[in-house]
């Protein structure tokens, strides 16, 4: 794959999907995407077929044309067309938590920090599809980064011994353990007879599922099993919350046409990391580090939807929210207010379509509440 770097002309275009990224030069005009081998940007979703999203190149911009049976959304709005603008993420099917796409246009004079890609490291530079590393953080990554490496510490193996016994080399574990990249098949396979983990725990992890008991023969009898997981999962959510405060420091004022647009992901992230960790909490002893993890979550999605909810272009979700705790309402006392049933309410704050009645409604209850 060739480096943004030596490109000439109109830039190219990366597109990424969870683990893996393509680069979609502008020569070829009109590029396929979609879950079918024979396209040029391979989807690991069968609902996008390769009749339903097109990357089109035209005067030096970037066009992301789709017909998703389901819908395209795009900061939370449905759309069959969208102009790429540097760094783009487009979901699928569910505003808040479809099927993800980000495409970025690589320009010549960007570098890597300033979008916070990663170059590929040795591990990872003869498997095709991790060429390029995704250039925004994927929060199951992250996760999975973190809890490899609080293990790694747990049983005191240093970056540099799984490097000489030829598990993975440095740079490439830093990168996965920092989140910013996912490491081939194999690779993961090793980790996870080193660090004592049945085999597949560290895609599990990546997916937010319930992971196996850790093989450790030397572990403490006097230890509660199910501190371990909740300590790792506290430390994935910790590192992946740093995350997206680095993200949220790094957006545009309230005044920007697309602050609302860049802040959705962010939001997505933090919707998905508090059910992960309330979840956590269910299944497995309430550690102190479990809820520090979910106060941090829940303090950052609080603060940015109500920053979201000044800027011009607020959503609904948004404005709602930021409405109903500026009047102390709970979700339910916020339902019996508009007349619609509280699942409304909750699906309104996570970005979810409502009835045009529903809408309405919480419309006139946001006015009432201004």
């Amino acid at each position: 794959m060739s480096k943004a770097g030596s490109t000439v002309g109109p830039a190219p275009l990366v597109a990424c999907s969870g683990g893996t990224s393509d680069v979609i030069e502008p020569r070829r005009g009109v590029a396929i995407i979609g879950h079918s081998c024979r396209v040029g940007t391979q989807i690991d979703d069968s609902r996008i077929s390769q009749t339903h999203l097109r990357a089109v190149s035209d005067d030096g911009r970037w066009r992301i044309v789709g017909n998703i049976p389901r819908g395209m959304f795009v900061g939370g709005r449905r759309g069959s067309s969208v102009t790429v603008s540097d760094k783009t993420l487009i979901r699928f099917g569910d505003p808040p938590g479809g099927k993800a796409l980000t495409f970025e246009v690589v320009r010549p004079s960007d570098s890597a920090a300033q979008h916070g890609r990663v170059q590929p490291s040795a591990d990872l530079s003869d498997d095709p599809a991790h060429n390029a590393a995704p250039v925004a953080p994927d929060p199951g990554v992250v996760r999975a980064g973190a809890a490899a490496a609080a293990r790694r510490r747990e049983l005191d193996i240093s970056q540099r011994s799984l490097a000489a016994d030829g598990i993975i080399n440095a740079g490439a574990l830093i990168a996965f353990e920092k989140g910013r990249s996912w490491p081939r098949e194999r690779t993961r396979a090793k980790l996870e007879e080193v660090l004592q983990w049945p085999a597949g725990t560290i895609a599990r992890i990546r997916r937010g599922e319930p992971t196996e008991p850790a093989t450790n023969p030397d572990a403490s009898p006097g230890l509660r099993p199910a501190d371990g997981p909740a300590s790792l999962i506290a430390q994935a959510v910790t590192a992946a919350v740093d995350g997206c405060s680095l993200a949220i420091a790094a957006l545009p004022a309230t005044e920007d046409p697309e602050f609302t647009e860049r802040a959705a992901p962010i939001l997505a992230d933090l919707r998905q990391l508090e059910a992960i960790t309330v979840q956590a909490t269910r299944i497995s002893r309430i550690t102190p580090e479990l809820i520090k993890a979910l106060g941090a979550v829940r303090r950052h999605h609080d603060e940015l939807m109500r920053l979201g909810a000044t800027a011009p272009g607020a959503t609904l979700a948004q404005r709602l929210y930021a409405a109903r705790r500026r009047a102390n309402l709970s979700t339910l006392e916020t339902a019996q207010a508009a007349g619609v049933a509280e699942e409304m309410i909750v699906g309104a704050e996570a970005e979810e379509e409502l009835p045009a009645e529903a809408t309405e409604a919480i419309e006139a209850l946001i006015r009432q509440i201004n």
